[in-house]
């Protein structure tokens, strides 16, 4: 059962039936509701009516000139009645003026003509007996919703299931903003959503939107955002959309006060996205597509990934601190030892800034610009970056890595391992029992590509103290320092071993 009943309803009663109903006029009207029926004789039943009604008449009070059946037609449609249903018992008249036809097809109102005599009481009576059954199952199915609500929550839901429950219900399209009006949520059933427009629509156009229902989410008495329902005014439901609206948003206002906060549910749902993602559980659209779920509108441009090296504990209690300015649309996560962010490549040069003036990371690693079937690569590309960076400390891009590219590959493996001990097992070994190792004076010397006077200034040491340790360091792996090809395999195997030990 629907929950509007119309002029088309009507005139399918038994009584107008009995009467042989005849639309004389606004056939595209029937589909007007009508609120109540009402029936009178007096010239100016116009300012009595509040709109809505069905107005049944003998016709004694439409007058007999035409001045007087024209300003009776029209100050019926004026008054928003939903149709005009004249008795041609010859009481007034045997057939309708064409006048009062002409009339309402000027103001566009239904006029109905009853080819006999019907009770208007009884007519009365019938509508109003569906009108009220109409109602009950109307207060009965939103009574009905408003547990499915209730239920949603006990049962652990949140705002963004509210949201997914109410855009099923009407089977249209469901935006929860926030108070600056961004999309915190959006349920586009039934068509594509398009957020490059939605600021427009929530300030300007929403005044103009007739279809759209707007209710506000209020949180400890302040306006936390607003819930729309784009297309509820037109839904064919056997409910108000305006009440189930108003009850999903008291609904979403109870999950965003409850113990877990709004940024907690939302780091809880960007944390499993981001894991799936991760896992390569997801395709780059899928993953696109899920965020833009929760409020994160990636866009079709090219994205980056990046990953940031936590600097211990000291912001692990806190989720909001783990995260790098760089636009609304970034959704990030804090994966324990690390926080990745997929974010528009509009933001990097904002992020890349932010990134290197943070002291909470160790450095961290990005991809480069890549589109969103891609992001599985961009993924790959970020993880090896922030490797390399935890040797150094710093912010990486993919494309400042040089032959770490390839040592990144095997870190997982058992060959890289196998190198390291080759070339480095003995002296790792000499410095595990020594009380002055030599693997610092080592990584001195090659980083600054074999000059004795450069890595000696660098140790805050004698050259001649350097001198000596190079000597016992070439005893110790069986090879003279001051071949290059040596000193390159060494640079190798401790870039190796900053890997596997980072």
């Amino acid at each position: 059962m629907r929950s509007t009943f119309t002029v088309a309803d009507a005139l399918l009663l038994e009584t107008l039936r009995a009467g042989e109903a005849r639309v004389l006029t606004g056939d595209d009207g029937l589909d007007r509701p009508v609120r109540w029926v009402h029936s009178s004789e007096i010239s100016d039943i116009a300012r009595f009516l509040r709109g809505g009604e069905m107005l049944l008449t003998a016709g004694l009070g439409i007058g007999s000139t035409d001045g007087q059946q024209r300003a009776f037609v029209r100050g019926i449609a004026a008054a928003g009645a939903a149709a005009l249903v004249i008795e041609e018992s010859g009481r007034a008249f045997h057939r309708v003026p064409r006048t009062v036809v002409d009339e309402g097809v000027r103001c566009g109102l239904p006029v109905i003509a009853l080819t006999h005599e019907v009770p208007f009481a009884a007519v009365s009576a019938e509508v109003h007996d569906v009108l009220t059954e109409q109602q009950l199952q109307t207060i009965k199915r939103e009574r009905e919703i408003e547990t499915l609500f209730s239920t949603q929550l006990l049962d652990g839901g949140d705002h963004v299931g509210v949201v997914a429950t109410l855009a099923g219900l009407v089977g249209g399209t469901v935006v929860l903003e926030d108070v600056n009006h961004r999309v915190a949520v959006c349920e586009a059933a039934g068509g594509v959503f398009d957020a490059s427009s939605w600021e427009r629509h929530a300030r300007v156009l929403h005044g103009s939107h007739t279809e759209c229902v707007r209710r506000p989410v209020l949180a400890r008495g302040q306006i936390w955002g607003n819930l729309h329902v784009l297309n509820g005014r037109s839904a064919d439901v056997n409910f108000s959309v305006d009440v189930v609206t108003e009850r999903a948003a008291t609904a979403i206002a109870i999950a965003l006060l409850t113990d877990r906060s709004r940024e907690a549910i939302d780091d809880q749902r960007s944390t499993a996205l981001l894991t799936h993602l991760m896992l390569g559980e997801l395709t780059g659209p899928e993953f696109v597509e899920q965020a833009a779920h929760l409020g994160y509108q990636l866009g079709a441009a090219d994205l980056f990934v990046a990953i940031g090296n936590k600097a211990g504990d000291a912001i692990a209690s806190d989720p909001k601190r783990t995260r790098i300015p760089v636009g609304p649309n970034a959704i990030s996560a804090d994966m324990g030892d690390y926080v990745i962010t997929v974010a528009p490549r509009a933001g990097r040069t904002r992020f890349e800034t932010a990134a290197r003036a943070d002291d909470r990371f160790l450095g961290g690693g990005c991809s480069r610009n890549l589109p969103a079937d891609r992001i599985g690569l961009a993924v790959r590309q970020a993880k090896s970056a922030a490797a390399v960076a935890r040797t150094t400390r710093r912010w990486l891009n993919f494309d400042e890595l040089g032959v770490e590219r390839i040592l990144v590959g095997l870190a997982d493996g058992p060959e890289l391992a196998a190198f390291v001990e080759d070339e480095l097992g003995p002296l790792l070994n000499a410095d595990a029992a020594s009380h002055t190792p030599l693997l610092p004076t080592l990584r001195a010397f090659l980083e600054h590509d074999g000059r004795k006077t450069d890595a000696a200034d660098a140790l805050y040491i004698q050259r001649r103290t350097l001198y000596n340790r190079l000597e016992r360091m070439s005893g110790i792996l069986g090879r003279s320092l001051d071949d290059a090809d040596t000193r390159q395999r060494l640079t190798l195997a401790l870039k190796a071993l900053d890997l596997m030990q980072g």
